[in-house]
């Protein structure tokens, strides 16, 4: 089972369009025999009334190194490289995850987003086998996870698709006009391809180690009876497994796209012409006899039909730039107080953003 926790830095446009207030270290703690104050927790900002402490930073911090150490696990180096890149801005990214927070709240969707964390969590589970919760939070625990980091990693995945989509999302597929979708569409037909279809049908005859000499003489019988003339729906009748499926159907598969296929199978069958067969195939644990019954080009899909979708491309390519311009908006409307040390921290971590936006724009002009 593998959590990702990368939500962090998502959409963290750092820019700041209000004037900071100083916050004053909020310390929670008790005094040892020598009267000496033990710093539990320290709120480093408030955000509307909603306060951000050093233990959810730290937090934030071992999302961070544990999804840097899964993504190079043997280049300490790189790990340390991008956590130093990264971590300035992790105070600035919970930020934004606050006021997203809020902006869905507004909005009336917590109750429907935390149906949907829900309804995630039990998947994940279902999907590593984890028959309830205890076994599916044991397991998270031995990641060095709790229940609820999972849960407040897909909570801002869904509260930023929320957000993002009806605020910024939905604007910017609006602004599109019918003519930049056509001109896209034209620029990158691969997008909007259907993959070749290929249909066939097989004779499978499986085998064990003890029985594989029986089962290619029966396969070698069936290839005998097809270059009789026998119709093949019957020959496979006749001699595929009886627990194969397809031995219902005369043998026949459901139809293939061309990137599903194996390369060897996709070798083969690409020698033949619709009714013609395969030679005897010997799979690890089959002898196996391949008809194909008829093949479809790839085929482009009408602009009709994928507008919307191209939209959706241009949409997001331009998301980006717009989602920061977005943030900056939700800043502009926010009481934003940081404790002292950490009072320019929106403003050094938007240069660097800026910096690296404009070095980007170079690599791709």
């Amino acid at each position: 089972m593998k959590i990702h926790s990368w939500w962090l830095m998502t959409g963290c446009s750092l820019w700041v369009g209000v004037a900071l207030l100083p916050l004053p270290g909020m310390v929670a703690g008790w005094r040892t025999a020598a009267q000496e104050a033990v710093v539990i927790d320290e709120t480093l900002a408030s955000v509307n009334k909603e306060l951000i402490t050093r233990s959810m930073l730290r937090r934030a911090e071992n999302a961070l190194r544990r999804d840097l150490q899964e993504q190079f696990p043997n280049d300490s180096a790189r790990q340390e490289e991008i956590f130093a890149r990264l971590q300035p801005r992790l105070l600035v990214s919970l930020i934004d995850e606050r006021l997203i927070a809020q902006r869905a709240e507004e909005m009336g969707v917590l109750p429907e987003i935390e149906a949907q964390v829900n309804a995630t969590i039990l998947e994940l589970c279902k999907q590593n086998n984890l028959e309830n919760l205890d076994a599916c939070r044991a397991a998270m625990e031995r990641q060095g996870l709790t229940m609820e980091d999972i849960r407040t990693s897909y909570r801002g995945q869904f509260l930023r698709q929320a957000v993002y989509g009806q605020d910024v999302y939905s604007v910017l597929i609006e602004q599109v006009t019918n003519r930049e979708a056509e001109e896209y569409y034209r620029a990158h037909p691969a997008d909007f391809t259907e993959p070749g279809e290929i249909e066939i049908s097989e004779i499978y005859i499986g085998f064990t180690p003890e029985t594989q000499p029986a089962a290619e003489a029966r396969a070698r019988q069936a290839q005998a009876e097809l270059k009789a003339g026998q119709p093949f729906a019957e020959v496979a009748r006749k001699f595929s497994d009886e627990k194969r499926a397809s031995r219902a159907n005369g043998g026949k598969l459901p139809p293939y796209k061309d990137d599903q296929l194996a390369e060897a199978f996709r070798a083969e069958l690409d020698k033949l012409k619709p009714g013609e067969v395969t030679p005897i195939l010997k799979l690890e644990k089959a002898y196996q006899i391949l008809r194909l019954d008829a093949r479809r080009p790839p085929s482009v899909k009408p602009f009709a039909e994928v507008r919307d979708l191209v939209k959706r491309l241009i949409a997001q390519q331009r998301a980006d730039a717009k989602i920061r311009e977005y943030l900056r908006g939700l800043r502009a409307k926010a009481l934003i107080r940081l404790a002292e040390p950490y009072r320019n921290v929106l403003i050094e971590a938007e240069k660097a953003e800026e910096a690296e936006a404009a070095e980007g724009g170079k690599k791709n002009g």
